[in-house]
C-alpha cells in the first residue's frame, strides 16, 4: 500500500514539472514574438526611403535629404558631363530603406568633362537659354525664319544637334522661329471700276470685297467705284477685305 501511494505521489510532481516547463516555454515564446515584432515595428517606424538627388545641385540634394531625415556628406569629386557641384553619384542608392539620421554619401561634379547637348527644339527660345548658359555652353548665333509647324518663338534646330558630347563652353547656335509667314501685297487701284470688275480682280490678288457704300459724285457713272479703303499703295496681307465708295451718278 506504501508503495502504491509514494509512486502516485512520484507521478503527480512530474506532472506538474512537465506543464510548469510547458507554460514556460509558452511563455518565453510570446515574449520573444513580442520583443521580436516591437523591433521590427519601431525599425520600420524608424526607417526613411533614399530620396534620389542625382542631377541636382549640393545644396539641393542637401536640402531634400534634410526633410528625408538624412544627413548629406560630401564625398569628393570626380569628372562629370554635369556642371560643376551637381550630384553625379550617391551612397546609399535611392529608393533603398535606412534608418534616420542615415548619412548619405554624395560625389558631385568637377565639370571638367564631356556636356550631352541637350534637345532644345520647340522649346521657347529664352528658355533654351537658360539651358545653355546653366550645363556650362554658350548661347552661340542665333537666326530667325518663318515656319509654318514651329509657333513663333520657338527653336526649330541648333547645332551641335541634340546628344552630342561636347567641351565645356562650346557655343549652340539657334533658328528661331518668326511663325507662319503671311502673304504681303501692295494695294493696287480699283478706282473706276464696277462692283463686278473690282470683286473680280480682288480676288486675283488674294483679297476680298468688303462694304460698300454710295456717294452721290457728278462726274464718276453710277455703279462706279469712287474711293477704296485700304488706299492704292498700302501694304495689305492676302484676306484682307476692301471696303469701297460707289457713284450713286446724279442726283
Amino acid at each position: 500500500m506504501e508503495l502504491g501511494t509514494e509512486e502516485k505521489t512520484s507521478g503527480k510532481k512530474k506532472a506538474i514539472k512537465w506543464t510548469a516547463i510547458s507554460i514556460g516555454i509558452i511563455v518565453g515564446v510570446y515574449l520573444l514574438t513580442v520583443l521580436i515584432g516591437g523591433r521590427i515595428i519601431m525599425r520600420r517606424g524608424d526607417e526613411v526611403v533614399v530620396p534620389d538627388v542625382v542631377g541636382l545641385t549640393y545644396e539641393e540634394a542637401e536640402a531634400i535629404l534634410k526633410q528625408a531625415y538624412l544627413t548629406a556628406v560630401k564625398g569628393g569629386e570626380e569628372e562629370s558631363s554635369y556642371p560643376p557641384g551637381f550630384v553625379v553619384k550617391q551612397s546609399p542608392e535611392a529608393g533603398m530603406n535606412v534608418r534616420k539620421g542615415r548619412k548619405i554619401t554624395l560625389r558631385v561634379s568637377s565639370g571638367t568633362g564631356d556636356i550631352h547637348v541637350p534637345n532644345l527644339v520647340e522649346l521657347p527660345l529664352r528658355q533654351a537659354e537658360m539651358i545653355i548658359k546653366r550645363i556650362g555652353l554658350t548661347v552661340g548665333e542665333i537666326q530667325e525664319v518663318h515656319n509654318d509647324e514651329v509657333e513663333a518663338g520657338a527653336i526649330i534646330a541648333q547645332t551641335p544637334e541634340p546628344h552630342l558630347k561636347v567641351k565645356r563652353g562650346t557655343r549652340v547656335d539657334l533658328l528661331v522661329s518668326l511663325g507662319s509667314e503671311e502673304a504681303f501685297i501692295i494695294m493696287p487701284s480699283i478706282v473706276g471700276l464696277d462692283l463686278q470688275s473690282a470683286s473680280k480682280a480682288l480676288d486675283e490678288w488674294g483679297l476680298r470685297l468688303g462694304d460698300i457704300t454710295e456717294e452721290f459724285n457728278p462726274n464718276i457713272p453710277k455703279g462706279r467705284i469712287i474711293r477704296q479703303t485700304p488706299p492704292v499703295g498700302e501694304q495689305v496681307k492676302k484676306g484682307d477685305q476692301v471696303n469701297v465708295v460707289v457713284s450713286s451718278g446724279v442726283q
